[in-house]
C-alpha cells in the first residue's frame, strides 16, 4: 500500500484514513514537527537516547516519508487490522508494525495536542479549555453521555469482573464525554473499567467550573452537580404513561441530545474504538480513545 498512489483517489484515501485529502495536508506539518522532536530523543521503539541526535530517514526505509508514516498510523487506526496484516501492506514484518504503531501513535497524539483539538481530561485542563475557547460562547449549553469499548478478556479472574458490562454482555473500557451542542467534544475522561456505571463517572472525575444547562439521557437520574442546570426526560411512571406534554418535551430534549451520540460517533468512526482492540502494551487502550476524539474535533472543526 502505497501513500503517493492512494492520494490520486480521494474517495478511497478518506475510506482509508478517516480524514480528507485537505485534512490530512493541514494535519502534516503539526505531526512533522511531533515526528521530528521524537527522533531527536528516542529510537524507533521509543527508548530514550542517551543524548540528542540529528535525525534522517534512512534510504532502506519501508516508511520512506513523514507523509507516509502518517498515513501508515492513519490506516491503522481507522481499519485496526492485524499487525500481521498490516505489516504485509506495507513491505514490513508484524514486528516492525507494532513498533511503528506504538510509536506513531504517540506522535500522532502529540501532534494533535498541539493543534490544540485534544479534549480535555481533567478537571483543570476543562476548565483551562473552556476559558480558552470563551466561555459565553461555549459553556452555555453542554451535553454529557458515556460510551463502552469492547476489549479482550481480561485472564485474571477479578479484572474479568470488574470489566464485564451488564449492558453489554461483554468486557469492556468506558470513557465519558462533554460536548457543546455543536458536537465538539470538549472532555473527554480517562479510561475505567466497563462495570463502572456514568453517574459514578460524572460524579467521580468532572465538573462543572462555570454556570451551564446540561443535557443527559435518564441514566444520570439524580445527577445535579453545581452550576448545572439539567434537562432531562421525564421517566415513564411505572404502570402509568407520560401525558401528551411530557412526550413533547421528550422528543424535543432527544432532537438536542443526540448531538453527543453524533460525536461519540465521530470518534469511533476509527474502528480502533470501535471493535475490540487486542493491543495492551503502553497502556495504549487506556490513551486511545482521547486521540480519536482528538481526530474527531479536527474533522469537526474542518467542516464547520
Amino acid at each position: 500500500m502505497k501513500y503517493t498512489k492512494a492520494r490520486k483517489n480521494p474517495t478511497s484515501f478518506l475510506a482509508l484514513t478517516s480524514v480528507s485529502i485537505s485534512l490530512f495536508d493541514e494535519i502534516l506539518p503539526f505531526f512533522t514537527d511531533a515526528h521530528d522532536d521524537f527522533f531527536r530523543w528516542h529510537d524507533v521503539k521509543g527508548k530514550k537516547l542517551a543524548r540528542q541526535r540529528s535525525h534522517d530517514i534512512q534510504s532502506n526505509s519501508p516508511l520512506p516519508t513523514v507523509a507516509d508514516r502518517l498515513f501508515f498510523i492513519l490506516v491503522y487506526l481507522k481499519n485496526n487490522p492485524t499487525q500481521q496484516y498490516h505489516g504485509a501492506c506495507f513491505d514490513m514484518s508484524q514486528q516492525q508494525c507494532g513498533q511503528w504503531v506504538h510509536t506513531l501513535t504517540e506522535i500522532l497524539r502529540e501532534a494533535v495536542s498541539e493543534a490544540g483539538m485534544l479534549p480535555a481530561s481533567d478537571i483543570a485542563s476543562f476548565k483551562r479549555l473552556l476559558e480558552e475557547r470563551g466561555v459565553d460562547t461555549v459553556v452555555h449549553d453542554l451535553i454529557h453521555d458515556g460510551t463502552e469499548r469492547e476489549i479482550p478478556r481480561p485472564s485474571d479472574p477479578e479484572l474479568q469482573k470488574g470489566y464485564y458490562s451488564g449492558k453489554k454482555k461483554r468486557h469492556t473500557v468506558k470513557n465519558a464525554v462533554i460536548t457543546c451542542l455543536a458536537g465538539f467534544i470538549l472532555f473527554a475522561s480517562l479510561t475505567v473499567e466497563g462495570k463502572m456505571h456514568d453517574k459514578r463517572i460524572a460524579d467521580e472525575m468532572y465538573s462543572f467550573p462555570y454556570a451551564c444547562n446540561l443535557q443527559q439521557d435518564t441514566g444520570y437520574q439524580g445527577y445535579n452537580p453545581e452550576n448545572a442546570t439539567i434537562i432531562q426526560p421525564v421517566k415513564k411512571p411505572k404502570g402509568k404513561e407520560l401525558t401528551a406534554q411530557q412526550k413533547a418535551s421528550n422528543t424535543e430534549i432527544s432532537r438536542t441530545r443526540i448531538k453527543v451520540e453524533h460525536a461519540i460517533g465521530g470518534v469511533k468512526i476509527l474502528r480502533i474504538v470501535k471493535d475490540e482492540c487486542r493491543l495492551r502494551k503502553n497502556d495504549f487502550v487506556g490513551k486511545i480513545f482521547h486521540l480519536a476524539a482528538g481526530l474527531h474535533n479536527w474533522r469537526f472543526k474542518t467542516r464547520t
